[in-house]
């Protein structure tokens, strides 16, 4: 992380620790972070924001998921990058992006009630990316086309990628750090194989997220990245599954009271693994991009470099 992608991640992570851990939205939060323009991060610099800055909106939103910020930032900061393509703008309240799965399932994210919010409704998963944009103020729906479906698949993917990614940090944490203060037969679990062994297989699954965010975010930044990013929301999505099933493990019946800490990480991890396409939904994507790639394009693809 570069030391710019520090300062907006830290000042972000500053807002979020001081809100009141709450199910819902967060009003007063949203507040903090409209005042600060962080909703617009990645609008052109003419309209408040800082243009293609996605490695810093990967940070945030890795903070976001962190926190289990009450607040719908991946769909408000994306939602955006997308309206400014299609040269549309919109106020400071919320966004709830809206998008079916490949196979017509409902995004889980209309289930959240989101009071006085403006909606944008996404095909997402073919050549072009067709939007329709219902302001929250009234009027007729805007619809528009977006080119290159698969920049903004590339998008989409990142977003849920880090914030799975951010949510998978903190559940390991609270593990690891729960094992060190449980005792049983006078010693803390920690200290017993049969729990250090599954806490290390969720230690590598969030080192693997993190390091295929990190690729994912420079590769959009760059201006492709589809393919990282499909393995980035791949990957995570996956480890989303594995890591809150051990962390709950450790933590035994406790960590699923509300109360819990635990309990919104694995809210941010379940929410988030089916959000704008599972990981059945990318590994579908990547091998259908292997299969066009064919036997001599196949390297190429596992490295990165990317052709249409």
């Amino acid at each position: 992380m570069s030391a710019h992608e520090s300062m907006i991640a830290d000042a972000v992570e500053r807002m979020l620790a001081q809100a009141t851990p709450r199910a819902g939205f967060d009003a007063r939060l949203w507040a903090m972070l409209v005042e600060a323009e962080v909703p617009r991060l990645l609008r052109p610099e003419s309209q408040g924001g800082a243009g293609e800055a996605w490695r810093d909106a990967a940070a945030v939103l890795q903070a976001a998921g962190a926190h289990a910020a009450a607040v719908p930032l991946a769909d408000t900061l994306i939602a955006h990058a997308l309206l400014a393509q299609a040269g549309l703008d919109a106020d400071a309240r919320p966004v709830r992006l809206s998008i079916a799965a490949p196979d017509g399932r409902p995004d889980p994210g209309d289930a959240v009630v989101l009071p006085d919010a403006h909606r944008l409704v996404l095909v997402a998963w073919g050549a072009c990316a067709v939007g329709t944009w219902h302001d929250a103020g009234g009027g007729a729906p805007k619809v528009f086309e977006l080119a290159d479906g698969a920049a903004v698949r590339a998008r989409l993917a990142l977003a849920g990628a880090a914030m799975l990614t951010g949510a998978l940090r903190t559940a390991i944490g609270l593990g690891v750090e729960y094992a060190g203060l449980r005792k049983a037969f006078g010693r803390p679990i920690g200290q017993f194989q049969a729990v250090q062994h599954p806490l290390a297989v969720a230690a590598e699954d969030v080192a693997a997220s993190r390091a295929a965010l990190d690729w994912a975010a420079a590769g959009v930044e760059a201006g492709d990245g589809e393919v990282a990013a499909a393995v980035a929301k791949a990957r995570a999505a996956e480890a989303a599954g594995r890591v809150a099933a051990i962390v709950h493990q450790v933590h035994g019946a406790i960590g699923f009271t509300a109360e819990h800490a635990l309990h919104r990480s694995s809210g941010v991890l379940w929410h988030w693994r089916d959000r704008w396409g599972d990981e059945h939904d990318w590994h579908a994507l990547l091998g259908a991009r292997a299969i066009a790639a064919g036997p001599e394009g196949l390297f190429d693809l596992l490295d990165g470099v990317e052709t249409r």
